[in-house]
């Protein structure tokens, strides 16, 4: 887990949002974004495998946009595939909050940390969910008893974030 200073986080993250490639197009910024949270996790695997689920375009993104600091193993997947595979951080980029709280209830029955880039309200399903706020920067929340459920520890500083509804810049 990264030893940061808070100011060195949120400056980080801020980077991230104001990326210019996060207005070209909904998804643009969502690898970046989400490998910035993911870098704050405490993950028991040396390599954690991010599993994106029905959205082969998403995980090429990932795929593309990794770096050297970026650890991870990439996993396309289908849902049905999602029982039978071992995966540290799920993607949903395409079903419902609902979709996504059933899935994890009845599909994960393992420690998982899961992102969502199609639920912003972040009141059910995922742990992490992305959104374009109306000046088109990322941000993320946190709904925090899906983090309990996910059984992956997190970085406090990187909750107080998405608690108070992802980074506020004007």
């Amino acid at each position: 887990m990264p030893s940061l200073p808070l100011h060195k986080t949120l400056c980080f993250l801020l980077c991230l949002c104001l990326h210019p490639a996060h207005a070209n197009s909904p998804t643009a910024g969502t690898p970046q974004m989400m490998y910035a949270i993911l870098s704050y996790a405490k993950w028991e695997q040396n390599t954690p495998n991010i599993c994106i689920v029905n959205n082969p375009a998403l995980a090429q993104q990932f795929k593309s946009q990794r770096s050297a600091q970026h650890v991870y193993k990439i996993s396309p997947l289908q849902l049905d595939d999602l029982k039978q595979t071992s995966c540290q951080a799920i993607v949903f980029s395409n079903l419902s909050p609902r979709e996504e709280q059933n899935i994890l209830n009845n599909a994960v029955r393992y420690p998982a940390l899961s992102i969502s880039t199609t639920n912003s309200a972040c009141e059910l399903g995922s742990v992490f969910c992305l959104y374009q706020k109306k000046n088109q920067q990322y941000s993320f929340r946190v709904n925090m008893q899906s983090l309990t459920q996910s059984q992956v520890h997190i970085d406090p500083r990187v909750l107080l974030l998405g608690k108070n509804g992802g980074l506020k810049h004007e």
